[in-house]
């Protein structure tokens, strides 16, 4: 990657795959690697070339330094100083809650180290233990690939909250402006859980943790007396109230000064020469870190490894494979994302890839071509796509064996239209209906046969590309603010309707002759006979999900955390069930998942919990928490409910008590891509497709 040679990987998540590679010098560095879905979106793209030159800003003793980049590169990657530590979160639960002088000598280097930060105009906002590495000579606050520049908010999504419950600040959670001081809050809380081993705000599901940092006290009761004044200051709501970091500084780097000299010789020896460490830290933490930085891989991967598109058909010798596992297993902190990584693959894997777990039989495995995304799966089928080639490729799903390959007819560019010839004529899937695969290029949206891959019409619709929803012989193929519908044997407009309101794409449905569409808080229900609006639901917050229609009635989660039940014919709402009783603060609900309806019950998720309701009265029939923090779908395979999550895990519940099964890793963890096509499973991992039949 550049010109770094990669040894190992580090982790994984939704921003990418973080390497420990080495400079042609033999300089250890952590190699960001952003995923290719995440460079398709300019948004992003500008968004993190501008992450990258602030970074480049960041200069101080206890933070992790960028020292290369090529944001603007395919793939992009970031090059940081490589620290062998264990993440404070890591410590805590190895080895136990720091002493009163341990945390203060942590506070004061965590201070120096947004004084940094802040000196460049930045706001890490995302500051939490597994951001906190602790290499043998001290702290470095690391991941600045989702800091923002101090009050430049003109790329950041409306309404989006960055961080991680319980370290979120009161403001940034009530969608208020967030500075330094959410900052300060954030470090309060990090030293609380260092003492006590918790957040001051404690556990579980994201919107009740959220709650409590808004409306209730810290929990210091683990805390010295003393410590407990610091940490509560940093905590105060009013940010106003808050100490300002240079303050911080100066009161808890008195209290390293009065311990004596914080750098000594000290440690067990483990590899040739004494370890400098810093003398407040606790000694097993130290142990741990310099073992770490002694075990790190030296040897480069293969020349076959480094190609994704082969794979070497030897395991790597096992002393090798140790060595990765001992770094992997606790150098994640340099993980991508805010939610960190669960590796469960490492680099050297051979050409089987995964071990096979014990629920999960492999099919087959395939490696991707670079450049080649997934794009769409239907009944029995899997569609790849090349943008740049104009090609797609169909495999069948039970055997991974391609049905076709074609390359596709594009649109030619205008050259009298300034933005249409900046948008190019690349291939762009939009999804799968009605045995008719739909792809836009430059300013036409294209049909093929979803089997065979023949060409059977275009349709000009100035750049806007749809994923029509076939009815029978028609496609509706919705707006923002309007839909059309199309003959699908020809391509040919038929008629179309306007809303009056910009209304979210991604929840239309299509039921007998009512389509459904959400705007905001408004369900909308057209009548495709008489083309006029028939009834408007409005719920008590935002729809976030996509619709499910079962037995005349329309499911939806909203961003308060409720499920709907509203009758189709009507607008009527038949029921409505909050997630989480008194303690749901709507202002601060990360939102619900799509729900799941199955012979009379209704399966929804939020947060890391499963919820089961009757489907015709709303009556709760279980819920059940989940292993990770996060579930990101359910899906109902024969007699079984599968629940995936964050974690990268695939869990089996008993739907009619939600009694949990097995439990299985999907993928490379750490939220991996992957989907559900009947009962097998593909994934995609490190540039290859494998694919698992789910044992139900």
């Amino acid at each position: 990657m550049g010109p770094y040679r990669l040894l190992a990987r580090l982790g994984q998540g939704g921003m990418g795959r973080v390497y420990l590679g080495r400079s042609p010098g033999g300089r250890a560095v952590a190699v960001k690697v952003v995923r290719d879905g995440l460079l398709r979106d300019e948004g992003f793209r500008r968004r993190f070339v501008r992450e990258v030159e602030a970074a480049r800003r960041v200069t101080g003793f206890f933070t992790a330094a960028v020292v290369d980049a090529d944001p603007e590169g395919n793939p992009a990657w970031l090059a940081t100083e490589y620290v062998p530590g264990l993440s404070l979160q890591q410590a805590v639960a190895r080895h136990g809650v720091w002493r009163e002088e341990a945390v203060r000598g942590l506070g004061a280097a965590l201070a120096e180290a947004l004084a940094a930060v802040h000196a460049a105009d930045l706001v890490h906002r995302d500051l939490k233990p597994s951001n906190v590495l602790l290499a043998p000579d001290g702290p470095r606050v690391i991941d600045f690939g989702i800091s923002a520049a101090a009050g430049d908010t003109a790329l950041t999504q409306t309404g989006t909250v960055i961080g991680t419950p319980g370290f979120i600040p009161p403001e940034q959670l009530l969608h208020a402006s967030s500075g330094p001081a959410g900052d300060v809050f954030a470090l309060g809380a990090v030293l609380a859980y260092a003492a006590a081993g918790a957040g001051p705000f404690g556990g579980g599901a994201a919107h009740a943790v959220n709650y409590r940092v808004v409306h209730q006290d810290p929990d210091l009761r683990g805390l010295a007396p003393a410590l407990a004044d610091v940490v509560a200051r940093c905590l105060a709501k009013d940010p106003g109230e808050r100490p300002t970091v240079a303050r911080l500084l100066d009161e808890l780097g008195e209290s390293v000064a009065a311990v004596g000299d914080p750098w000594v010789q000290q440690g067990t020896p483990v590899s040739e020469g004494d370890v400098t460490t810093a003398g407040w830290m606790p000694g097993p933490v130290v142990d741990s870190a310099a073992r770490l930085r002694a075990e790190t891989p030296t040897e480069p991967l293969s020349r076959a490894e480094d190609d994704t598109t082969q794979r070497p058909s030897v395991p790597a010798p096992p002393r090798v494979r140790h060595r990765l596992r001992t770094v992997l297993a606790t150098a994640t902190a340099l993980a991508v994302t805010a939610t960190g990584a669960v590796l469960w693959k490492v680099a050297a894997d051979d050409d089987n890839g995964p071990a096979r777990p014990p629920n999960l039989e492999r099919l087959w495995t395939r490696p991707l071509a670079d450049g080649q995304t997934v794009a769409a799966v239907s009944d029995g089928m899997f569609y790849l796509q090349h943008e740049k080639r104009h090609e797609i490729t169909a495999l069948d799903v039970t055997d991974g064996s391609q049905r076709w390959n074609r390359r596709m007819p594009v649109a030619d560019i205008r050259q009298d239209e300034d933005y249409l010839k900046r948008l190019g004529n690349d291939i762009r899937v939009t999804g799968v209906s009605g045995g008719l695969l739909y792809y836009g290029s430059h300013d036409h949206l294209f049909a093929v046969d979803a089997d065979s891959g023949d060409h059977r019409w275009k349709y000009m619709d100035d750049s806007f590309h749809a994923s029509p929803v076939v009815v029978g012989d028609v496609a509706y193929a919705h707006m923002t603010s309007f839909f059309y519908v199309l003959n699908t044997r020809t391509g040919t407009k038929l008629w179309d309707y306007g809303y009056g309101v910009n209304a979210d794409g991604s929840n239309i449905a299509v039921t007998g002759d009512v389509l459904l569409v959400h705007s905001q808080k408004k369900l909308i229900a057209v009548d495709t006979r008489t083309r006029k609006q028939t009834w408007t639901h409005t719920a008590a917050s935002d729809a976030v999900t996509g619709l499910a229609v079962a037995d005349g009635k329309v499911y939806f989660g909203t961003q308060d955390g409720a499920l709907y039940a509203v009758d189709t014919g009507s607008g009527e709402e038949v029921w409505r069930r909050t997630f989480e009783g008194e303690l749901w603060d709507g202002k601060l609900g990360g939102g619900a998942g799509m729900p799941e309806v199955v012979d009379g019950t209704v399966y929804f998720e939020n947060d890391g919990y499963v919820s089961a309701f009757d489907a015709g009265t709303g009556a709760p029939r279980w819920q059940q928490k989940q292993e990770a923090d996060e579930v990101t779908s359910l899906a109902m395979v024969d007699d079984t409910l599968l629940v995936t999550d964050s974690a990268g895990g695939m869990s089996a519940l008993d739907p009619r008590s939600g009694k949990p099964g097995w439990r299985e890793p999907v993928g490379g963890g750490g939220d991996p891509d992957f989907w559900l096509v009947g009962n097998v499973v593909v994934t995609e991992t490190d540039g290859r497709l494998i694919a698992y039949r789910v044992a139900t």
